[in-house]
């Protein structure tokens, strides 16, 4: 299990990569469903906005322990994933 998880710039790359595209599909699954919502973050939203926000307001909320979280979910995933593709 350590050699799985012991860090690379490729794991650490796909690990990115992973939070970005899943992110990114995620929103726009969500924005066909949900206009005035925005969630970035999968599997915890460390990004929040919503609205019609009138001006003065914040209209957004982030969460530092959520993107931790997510980045850590996503390197195991990816860490995983390129042991597996290197084994084949």
């Amino acid at each position: 299990m350590k050699q799985i998880l012991k860090p690379t710039l490729l794991k650490i790359i796909v690990t990115f990569v992973l939070l970005i595209a899943v992110g990114w599909l995620w929103q726009a699954i969500l924005g066909l469903t949900l206009m005035d919502t925005s969630y970035f973050g999968v599997p915890m939203h460390f990004y929040i906005t919503w609205g019609p926000c009138k001006p003065g307001n914040t209209c957004s909320e982030f969460n530092g322990l959520y993107l931790a979280l997510d980045i850590i979910f996503w390197y195991i995933v990816g860490a995983i994933l390129v042991f597996w593709f290197r084994k084949k």
